[in-house]
């Protein structure tokens, strides 16, 4: 099932990057990608590019060089207009970012018969003249030693505020729910402190970025407006450990979601993952910090 579940991934992956290349001219939001593949539009830029080993602007920024250096090869058309094609303002801009990929400027391209492409993506995808691929090898990070607990979470009730700005900078928040649960009590016990993360910061502007500061809680009470009060879906959740600073979150969600789940037996839920923070960061070392990741997972279709 294992294999049939990685195929299906591929399957949806290739759908993605051939709708992509008959529209590399155009501008493609997430949503619209993550239709195609028809992945959660939480999660699918997470998966596309850890399949990929690139992200969605990595890989239209490369197709469009590429085919950049076939229209150098095979057209009379000016530099001007391709570096225009390839979404560039000038030639210098243009030609700058094609001598990073290829060595040479792109005049210099067009006038070699041995000067080649060269091939930089990690999964072997290239841009196609026919517009069409039928599959691709996913980038697989050799060294990946993964924990992964797959858990049944019951419904939780949180008092939460919310914040919306860079992550790093969801401290006020925190001191905002910390500072009127703490005289009421309600931070001992089986208090659980969870971060719900909405949004993907490689994709989503810093200021844009949702957060919501959330405290486990028994039931509602009467508080402040800033705060408010929700559930936490119960469900069946894959559960990773994140050891280190808060920092470095997101690389441990770009290998959860690239590398473990597309190998795994699961698909994600469309709903965000949360974190539970197993100790102080007040009193702890960044590098010691402990992280449990959540990620939401609905039931395949193994008929």
């Amino acid at each position: 099932m294992r294999k049939k579940t990685q195929q299906s991934y591929i399957t949806r992956t290739v759908n993605v990057v051939n709708y992509i290349q008959q529209n590399l001219d155009n501008e493609l939001t997430l949503a619209e990608l993550a239709q195609q593949a028809n992945f959660s539009s939480y999660h699918f830029h997470r998966i596309f590019s850890g399949m990929l080993g690139e992200s969605v602007k990595e890989l239209i920024r490369r197709l469009r060089l590429e085919r950049a250096a076939i229209e150098l090869r095979t057209s009379t058309t000016s530099i001007l207009d391709i570096a225009l094609g390839a979404g560039y303002e000038s030639d210098m801009a243009f030609s700058k970012a094609f001598k990073a990929r290829a060595g040479l400027l792109p005049s210099k391209f067009r006038k070699s018969e041995q000067a080649r492409f060269p091939c930089l993506s990690l999964s072997s995808i290239r841009y196609v003249t026919n517009e069409h691929i039928s599959s691709f090898e996913p980038f697989i990070d050799k060294e990946l030693n993964m924990k992964v607990m797959i858990k049944q979470v019951d419904d939780m009730l949180v008092a939460y505020v919310s914040h919306q700005g860079p992550y790093k900078e969801c401290g006020h928040a925190w001191d905002t729910l910390c500072g009127t649960l703490a005289p009421m009590g309600l931070l001992g016990g089986n208090a659980k402190m969870i971060g719900v993360s909405y949004d993907d910061p490689d994709v989503v502007a810093p200021e844009l970025l949702r957060y919501e500061a959330c405290i486990s809680v028994d039931e509602i009470f009467s508080t402040t407006d800033e705060i408010g009060f929700k559930s936490i879906a119960s469900g069946r959740y894959a559960v990773t450990t994140h050891i280190g600073s808060y920092e470095t979150l997101n690389e441990t969600y770009q290998k959860f979601f690239g590398q473990w789940l597309s190998q795994s037996d699961h698909e994600s839920a469309d709903q965000p993952c949360f974190e539970i923070y197993l100790n102080d960061p007040e009193s702890t070392e960044p590098e010691e910090l402990i992280t449990d990741i959540y990620l939401p997972l609905k039931e395949l279709n193994h008929g």
